[in-house]
């Protein structure tokens, strides 16, 4: 370098640092950049991760990694740290896939975007079948957290439920919730769904009030699953009420049972219909206290809106469907031909 001028060495040598380590510079950053938008490793495992309060990040990335998705940790702390959120990671269960980045992981954490299980809540469900899901779900660790949610009368006045329990109030719908999710702010969530998606046809009914219209479309929704014939049933049972007939209906046996010792008969004998509790509409006239399970709005629109027919009975027919009838001879008739299918279908099956 003797053809430059001696002032100007330590300019260019200068200028010559700054390029070099402008350069790596720029290939670190591009590095960096690469590494934590790329895929956290190859393959396509997902994992399903509790990042626990307090805990450490260093073994919640290793409880991955045996699930098999592996994490840089170098670069995940060098993300957290340069981004300023090593103390803004959120606890909470999280869905954790192979094709993540570092940067998407680590946004989630910050975010707090835990995994929600899908909850469907099917209609004809009463609060023992749903609080059986939830910890099947484990939504929540035990069946009783949900029923002393559901019967705690300060929540009751709170969401204007009128019962003793939230029964029929617990809105039939998919719902999102995360693992730990408190029980009361799921019976909270179940019944401001039913309250907003109460049409006002309901809300105005007529010949019932509001709980008794919930408690026969309970009923309803125990009989039958077929919206046609929702209207059919409706009508048996406003009829039996008007003439003073007791409704006999075996629904209301089997959530009695259900009450009484804790598991649900679905056959019942005729030692059942015989059962000491108020929900027995064999022994008791009328609707009974409350609801018997959770209706959808086809069993409530189905309650204010009965078919203008006669009927006074109905029985099943085997397939989902069944006979109504306007007469007791007409409701035997219909028994016998029942019977005799039921002992045809034996017979051929043996």
């Amino acid at each position: 370098m003797d053809w430059i001028p001696q002032e100007e060495k330590p300019y260019l040598l200068g200028l010559i640092a700054g390029v070099v380590i402008a350069t790596i510079f720029f290939y670190l950053l591009l590095s960096y950049s690469y590494v934590i938008n790329a895929p956290l490793c190859q393959g396509n495992a997902s994992a399903l991760v509790t990042l626990e309060k307090g805990e450490r990040i260093g073994s919640f990335l290793k409880e991955l990694e045996q699930q098999g998705v592996k994490v840089n940790p170098f670069f995940f702390r060098l993300y957290l740290k340069l981004t300023g959120h090593s103390r803004d990671l959120k606890a909470g269960e999280y869905m954790v896939s192979t094709s993540q980045s570092i940067k998407s992981l680590a946004q989630a954490l910050i975010r707090g975007k835990i995994y929600l299980r899908t909850t469907i809540v099917w209609e004809g469900m009463n609060m023992f079948d749903i609080a059986h899901l939830l910890v099947q779900l484990n939504i929540i660790s035990q069946e009783k957290d949900f029923i002393n949610a559901a019967t705690n009368p300060v929540l009751l006045r709170k969401l204007k439920i009128p019962g003793k329990t939230a029964e029929g109030f617990l809105f039939p719908e998919t719902y999102r919730f995360p693992k730990g999710y408190p029980a009361f702010r799921i019976v909270e969530k179940m019944a401001y769904t039913f309250w907003d998606r109460l049409p006002k046809e309901i809300r105005e009914k007529e010949r019932l009030d509001l709980y008794q219209t919930i408690t026969l479309a309970s009923i309803i929704q125990k009989e039958t699953f077929l919206k046609e014939e929702m209207p059919l049933v409706s009508a048996v049972y406003h009829n039996r009420l008007r003439k003073g007939m007791r409704l006999q209906a075996d629904p209301t046996v089997i959530y009695a049972i259900r009450l009484k010792y804790g598991k649900e008969k679905p056959i019942l004998s005729k030692k059942d219909l015989h059962i000491k509790s108020p929900y027995n509409t064999y022994m008791h006239q009328g609707l009974p206290p409350g609801p018997i399970c959770n209706p959808g709005l086809d069993a409530l629109k189905a309650a204010v809106h009965p078919a203008k027919v006669g009927y006074l009975y109905f029985v099943a027919r085997g397939d989902g469907t069944h006979v109504f009838s306007r007469t007791l001879a007409e409701h035997n008739r219909a028994v016998a031909r029942y019977i005799r299918e039921l002992q045809k279908q034996r017979e051929t099956a043996r």
